[in-house]
């Protein structure tokens, strides 16, 4: 699990999930495969700060995050974790 924030938000990924072969060929087959598409590793997207600066786990409450941004603080649960 990885947590990454630039000014648009912040975005919780699992970087262990892989995509399914079998999807993938089916989609190409298709003619899915659209490009800007969501990858299947990001978990959860928190926009709820302005400029967000640094995300960082909580050491005691697992799942916890906290970001710091020119909005204030944001301290979240994401709900699929």
């Amino acid at each position: 699990m990885i947590a990454i924030s630039d000014d648009n938000g912040t975005y919780i990924y699992d970087l262990s999930i892989e995509e399914d072969d079998t999807t993938k060929v089916n989609n190409e087959e298709e003619g899915g495969g659209v490009e800007g598409e969501i990858p299947p590793q990001l978990l959860f997207v928190h926009s709820g700060g302005e400029m967000t600066k640094e995300v960082h786990w909580h050491p005691q409450i697992p799942s916890c995050v906290a970001t710091t941004s020119l909005s204030g603080f944001s301290v979240f649960i994401p709900s699929n974790l």
